[in-house]
């Protein structure tokens, strides 16, 4: 059967919404923007079971920022006492300073996101860790509605880390 002007205008017109829809469809970098509270991370190991995240005390806390600019931002925060007194952390005995940076990580830079992988790729820039600077983290990302879940591997043997905001 021939195609003519019409049908092929019915079948455009009957198309539409079908095209709307994949047009307005958000991209995995759109959804990713904004700050996420972190309410988990874990490390899980090669065989699957899953450990307190990098052997800090549980729970973790903390706030992942991906900015329009292509900055993002990550601090987490284990759980921890506060201070036996207020004083700044400079004027803190060694081991007293040292157990409280224990209990917190942070890191920034900018990130892109390869779509067709569901990774986001974390350019470390500045880091609690100043072995971390000018290392690219990789993440493959799960969004289930309101919810992230980012999971990397440190090592190819590691099985990895999840963290879930």
């Amino acid at each position: 059967m021939p195609l003519t002007r019409r049908a092929a205008l019915a079948a455009l017109a009957a198309s539409a919404p079908a095209l709307a829809s994949v047009a307005s469809a958000p991209t995995l970098r759109e959804q990713l923007l904004g700050a996420w509270r972190l309410t988990d991370a874990v490390t899980i190991l090669p065989n699957g079971a899953e450990l307190s995240w990098d052997g800090r005390p549980a729970p973790h806390k903390g706030i992942i920022i991906y900015a329009p600019s292509g900055h993002m931002s990550v601090q987490i925060a284990s759980n921890r006492p506060a201070a036996k007194k207020k004083q700044n952390l400079a004027d803190m005995p060694a081991a007293d300073r040292l157990h409280y940076l224990e209990t917190y990580y942070g890191y920034c830079g900018r990130f892109e996101v390869e779509e067709s992988q569901s990774e986001v790729h974390h350019l470390i820039e500045y880091s609690l860790d100043p072995t971390e600077v000018g290392v690219t983290f990789i993440r493959k990302v799960s969004l289930a509605g309101n919810k992230l879940t980012l999971i990397t591997k440190k090592d190819p043997g590691d099985g990895g880390i999840r963290y879930n905001g």
